[in-house]
């Protein structure tokens, strides 16, 4: 059965990519692109898909929403996905606590996978970091990420969550990660070409253990989008995860 999908941020990086993916995809179908007026009236009709700055003026165009944006206009979309009932894939990342808190809500009402990397190696070098850090309890912990010159927060999402689950590991707070009392030390760098590059480097005073994730291209994040909303479209609502999607298609 073929999922008909809505891309939010149609006419950005990942949207095209997505809507590029989908084409090698039978189970998936990109039936609406949402975007500002401005990048809509930019371009030409694309066969398909039905283009729209209002994502509910053909909510019955498809079964869930993909989006990849930014925090304000992301929640914007995820207000309106709880009026029409669409579950949503977010890859969208920079939101801080209180919009959380509008996305944990919105939960309560559809299903919600919320990823800040939708790669699958990005997802298994999670566990492995969270089981290495119980481990590597006395070691100090750097992430180095580097990424396009429009990508606006810093550290990624990514770097963030292997932050996250290396604390988890460790049995300890993140918390702040812009002080200095952060546990885990960041290194956000911003070139003109990069894709996503993450290291992971645990450094003791007699060796060091290097974890690196390199993206070549877009499309596996492409995939994962696109993987992932087929799967959260026929969950009951919650707020679900990358993880969550792996550990139940294994």
């Amino acid at each position: 059965m073929t999922c008909n999908i809505a891309i939010n941020g149609f006419f950005g990086r990942m949207g095209q990519s997505i809507h590029a993916e989908s084409m090698t995809h039978d189970s998936a179908n990109i039936t609406l692109g949402c975007d500002i007026e401005e990048k809509i009236q930019n371009h030409q009709n694309i066969d398909g898909v039905i283009l729209t700055s209002d994502i509910t003026s053909s909510d019955k165009s498809f079964d869930v929403v993909i989006d990849f944006s930014l925090p304000k206009p992301s929640i914007n979309t995820i207000n309106a996905c709880v009026t029409i009932k669409k579950p949503m894939t977010i890859g969208t990342t920079g939101f801080d606590d209180k919009q959380l808190s509008v996305i944990k809500e919105a939960s309560k009402t559809i299903p919600i996978l919320l990823a800040p990397n939708m790669s699958q190696g990005v997802n298994v070098s999670l566990k492995s970091l969270e089981s290495m850090s119980k481990v590597l309890k006395g070691y100090d912990v750097l992430i180095k990420e580097v990424h396009h010159v429009n990508k606006i927060d810093s550290p990624s999402g990514t770097a963030i969550k292997m932050a996250q689950v290396i604390c988890k590991g460790l049995g300890i707070e993140l918390g702040d990660v812009h002080s200095e009392e952060c546990p885990v030390k960041f290194e956000s760098l911003r070139e003109n070409t990069e894709i996503g590059t993450h290291e992971v480097i645990f450094t003791s005073d007699s060796d060091s253990i290097h974890v690196k994730h390199l993206a070549k291209n877009r499309s596996i994040f492409a995939k994962g989008a696109i993987e992932t909303s087929i799967w959260v479209s026929n969950q009951k609502p919650g707020l679900y995860s990358y993880l969550d999607y792996m550990d139940d298609a294994s």
